[in-house]
């Protein structure tokens, strides 16, 4: 074989998927859209300024809010150097419903009765922001800790006939709040051939500080296929358990919520 055919031959044995991710781990850039499709639990209460006491609602038991909801979420990346990256994470859920009430609810100051016809919206935001660092790091491996925030952006709303601050008839009971909790985590990913790859993470949280008393724990596991030089696929599982017990004027109460389900995505890296 001649040198100008060797030459050829590696030319196109580099222009193939496999060869191309030996620089895998070392991409700088990276961008995933991803389907979440979890199963939700979820149990809010709103406590009254007056009295002190709120009635403890599980969301989808009591007021008929989807137990289960498509989610998309997007995740962003880049690497600082050889050691450290930051991600970025954000993802929404909206939920409302329409349910004639079986028991009496107490929501801030408005009282329902039993049989109201209540119009309920429970929307929750997420952005993750994290900064990592990769204390094991090799072209087929990688292994690091992390810290960063974890804001929750919760809007809640109950509407219909009760009695409130102003006697008996039409009622809404609105309330936003943004929480802000810090988190540790740990992350890892292994090459198991130049085509798939295992990832996953964890984050945590177990915090109370002056208005806050909240828990965080948030795991996604994950099977990659890079099916092309730059951009992959593939199937995971997550889960999601957040409490928050909050006592400030914008909303004072708890917030409790529980995804876990399949996901799928689609990703970019540079």
């Amino acid at each position: 074989m001649t040198r100008r055919s060797v030459l050829a031959a590696a030319a196109a044995l580099a222009s193939l998927p496999g060869s191309t991710l030996a620089e895998w781990p070392q991409d700088s850039y990276w961008a995933e859209l991803a389907y979440f499709y979890p199963t939700i639990t979820s149990t809010v209460r709103l406590d009254s300024p007056t009295t002190g006491r709120g009635t403890s609602i599980q969301l989808e038991q009591q007021l008929d809010l989807d137990e289960r909801a498509g989610v998309p979420y997007l995740t962003l990346g880049m690497r600082l150097g050889e050691r450290w990256r930051v991600e970025f994470e954000y993802y929404t859920l909206r939920r409302s419903a329409d349910k004639t009430s079986d028991r009496q609810i107490e929501w801030g100051d408005v009282s329902f009765p039993v049989g109201a016809e209540i119009s309920s919206t429970f929307n929750t935001t997420v952005y993750r922001l994290t900064a990592d660092y990769s204390f094991y790091r090799t072209p087929n491996a990688e292994a690091g800790f992390g810290f960063g925030l974890h804001v929750t952006d919760f809007v809640g709303a109950l509407a219909g006939r009760g009695t409130g601050p102003n006697g008996l008839g039409f009622q809404v009971e609105r309330r936003q709040t943004l929480v802000p909790l810090p988190t540790v985590g740990l992350y890892g990913s292994y090459r198991m051939t130049d085509a798939l790859r295992l990832h996953g993470r964890v984050d945590y949280l177990s915090l109370n500080y002056q208005d806050y008393d909240g828990k965080l724990t948030n795991w996604v596991a994950a099977l990659e296929w890079r099916f092309a030089r730059h951009w992959g696929a593939g199937a995971g599982y997550r889960y999601v358990e957040y409490k928050v017990e909050e006592t400030t004027s914008e909303f004072n109460g708890q917030i409790q919520y529980k995804f876990r389900g399949p996901t799928l995505f689609v990703n970019a890296a540079f």
